[in-house]
């Protein structure tokens, strides 16, 4: 097992608001940088707001993208710095709803982590959803992030806790920062963890204090953050009343401070009436003294007499930020090079043979000394997307995509990419980042993958055991890589050890309890034993951890049939049929017609094998055989002898498919057939 410095490698993503500032009223309420207010310290800030996530398995949120946008508009407006600026760009990094991804999320910290000083505030802001898969001490929460995967958060997309409190450390510890966190990450909705309280067990973990950081929390880790129309048309209760705290309504004793004991006070006062009859009281963890804001009398009695429009105040626009500055004094070839890079990485031409790719750019651009502060965001950008590629793969096999998984077992070219991805991506960012060890693990994973559908192709089993090689490495980086076991246990089928494969994918269950493919491939390998009883359990276990899984039915259905239980072979078959009828899952209505061929219910196979050829005309390899038994085991010799001689004439030479067919060893001998394969295999 890895150490829980290893464990916390795994996700990415979380919110802090770091907070600090001047004592300045030019603008309203402003977050302050320190508790000494006399000290001119700079601030940094991420905000990240999701309601839109990928997964159409994770419930959108409605209004968390604009809460994190008035929040960043809000810093843009008014920030507490010694000459009374909002926050630009070089100061504030903003990730909404499809930026929000796991990648990006970490390259934003890395410039929390580079940009921070001693005594400057860094602010992370984060709204979305929290969840856990399983209660356990190894699996505090992950914060949801865009890319996050709604059954198996450890394969990625999801900013563990374990990792928040890393960054948390690090900017108070080693930069002797000011942390603040700030979250709204209670809500409600169908998760993975629902029915181990998954949102609220996140809340609870990150309402533990670590250090000297201040925490503002939307609700108690037994309730939901609530949002709707009825604040500022369309917001989340906490957000909107935090917001308003901070410009000054929060103060109570009128000494122009808002500290973190007025903020907590504000916020029950407002947020609590304002729900009832549900529940939600905002949670403030800290030093109630914390100065938090300082108002400016003069805009604070215009916001409170209607005079001003709050909701115009935070509509501002992003200011020029460094990067523009920096590209007007140098080179127009060199900027040239540089909007080159940047729409490769836009147009995903990451790594290519050629010179029209990323990666081409970026070797020249960092050789350049008048782009040297403009290195980390190059870095950070260009390892973020080779991530996100990786990671938009994973994503796609663990829901179960029937376009991605034809991809996969046709072996595309595209899967050669991602090691290659990763490695550069790790290797950008160093051996001592936090994700190094996460994404060597994925990029030995990805090469076993790749051996692996290599050796299925050529039937070589030497690349099975180099591919076990890989992903014995990535599970050495990465003990809870779930994905990691469930690709163990099909190699371990492919050998037919097949209570080794049962623990692998026991493995891969334990670490996502909710990610149906490793339980549909237990289906099997109990299957593979002879042991029906569990493989029909695991079957149905499955099914009823995701019914919409036509995988699922498939495998139950194929022990149904082994078993000779052909009305429930039948019925899954057909279940699979009705939840995907494309190619991949084309298999189950040629096995219908299997199954009532076994039953000698020849009439109804043939049938069954028509409408297939029809459907999928292209997998002669399929229906071509079928057809040869069904006649061939009535007596209908001469019929076999005709549609195989149809089938030659229109290109069809797939004589290994009908030789490898048990029940056609006797018409192979036929001398007709013999003459006929004669005649047309060259």
């Amino acid at each position: 097992m890895l150490n829980t410095e290893k464990v916390r490698k795994f996700v990415i993503f979380v919110l802090l608001i770091l907070v600090s500032s001047i004592y300045s009223q030019q603008k309203g309420a402003s977050l302050l940088a320190a508790s000494n207010i006399q000290k001119s310290n700079d601030i940094y800030a991420v905000v990240v707001g999701i309601s839109d996530y990928q997964d159409p398995c994770i419930p959108d949120l409605r209004y968390a993208d604009k809460d994190a946008l008035s929040f960043a508009n809000y810093l843009r407006t008014n920030n507490g710095r010694s000459n009374g600026s909002g926050l630009d760009k070089d100061h504030l990094k903003v990730l909404i709803n499809q930026e929000a991804t796991m990648a990006k999320f970490a390259g934003a910290l890395d410039w929390l982590w580079e940009v921070c000083k001693e005594g400057d505030q860094a602010i992370i802001y984060f709204s979305g959803h929290g969840d856990v898969e399983q209660k356990s001490l190894s699996q505090p929460g992950f914060l949801l992030c865009w890319d996050a995967p709604c059954r198996v958060y450890m394969g990625g997309g999801a900013f563990s806790l374990h990792m928040l409190q890393e960054a948390i450390s690090t900017l108070s510890i080693q930069n002797k920062a000011k942390v603040i966190v700030i979250t709204d990450a209670c809500h409600s909705g169908a998760l993975a963890g629902s029915s181990v309280g998954g949102a609220q067990a996140t809340a609870s973990n990150l309402a533990k204090q670590f250090g000297n950081e201040v925490k503002i929390l939307s609700c108690q880790p037994n309730e939901f953050s609530i949002e709707g129309e009825q604040w500022g048309g369309g917001r989340g209760v906490f957000s909107y009343h935090l917001i308003d705290a901070l410009y000054g309504l929060a103060d109570n004793n009128d000494d122009h401070i808002v500290n973190l004991q007025e903020v907590g006070r504000y916020l029950e006062d407002h947020v609590s009436k304002e729900v009832a009859p549900f529940n939600q009281v905002p949670l403030i963890i800290g030093n109630r003294n914390e100065k938090i804001a300082v108002v400016n009398s003069q805009l604070l009695s215009s916001i409170r007499s209607g005079e001003t429009n709050k909701s115009k105040i935070l509509d501002t626009k992003e200011s020029e930020d460094k990067e523009v500055e920096i590209l007007k004094g140098i080179d127009e070839k060199i900027s040239i090079i540089y909007d080159l890079f940047k729409g490769a990485i836009k147009n995903k031409l990451l790594l290519t043979s050629d010179k029209n790719c990323a990666n081409y750019y970026y070797e020249q651009l960092i050789k350049e000394p008048k782009l040297a502060l403009l290195f980390p965001k190059m870095k950070q950008d260009f390892a973020a997307a080779m991530q996100d590629e990786a990671q938009q793969a994973i994503n796609d096999y663990l829901m179960g995509d029937p376009k991605e998984l034809k991809k996969r077992w046709a072996y595309d070219d595209r899967y050669q990419k991602f090691p290659l991805y990763l490695n550069k991506a790790a290797e950008l960012l160093g051996e001592a980042h936090y994700l190094y060890q996460t994404i060597k693990a994925r990029e030995h994973y990805f090469n076993g993958l790749n051996m692996r559908l290599r050796g299925e192709r050529n039937k070589d089993t030497f690349l099975f055991r180099q591919a076990m090689t890989e992903l014995n490495k990535t599970l050495m980086l990465d003990s809870t890589a779930s994905y990691g076991y469930n690709e163990m246990g099909l190699l371990e089928r492919r050998f037919k050890n097949y209570q080794s494969a049962i623990h692998y994918f026991n493995q891969a269950i334990l670490y996502s309890p909710k990610w149906v493919f490793p339980m549909a491939n237990l289906t099997l390998s109990y299957g593979d034993l002879g042991n029906m009883t569990m493989a029909i359990q695991s079957g149905i276990k499955a099914i009823s951890t995701d019914p919409n899984s036509p995988f699922a039915q498939y495998n139950l259905a194929r022990v149904y049939e082994k078993d000779s239980n052909w009305i429930e072979a039948i019925k899954y078959y057909s279940n699979t049929r009705k939840l995907d009828s494309s190619i991949i899952y084309s298999g189950a209505l040629l096995n219908i017609g299997f199954v009532l061929y076994l039953q000698k219910k020849y009439s109804e196979a043939e049938q069954v094998v028509i409408k297939y050829s029809i459907l999928y005309p292209e997998n002669t390899s399929l229906y071509i055989p079928a057809f040869l038994v069904i006649y061939f085991k009535q007596g209908m010799e001469d019929k076999s002898l005709i549609v195989l001689e149809e089938a030659l004439k229109n290109g069809y030479k797939d004589f290994k498919s009908i030789e490898e067919e048990p029940d056609l060893k006797d018409f192979i001998t036929n001398p007709k057939y013999l003459a006929l394969k004669k005649k047309y295999f060259n």
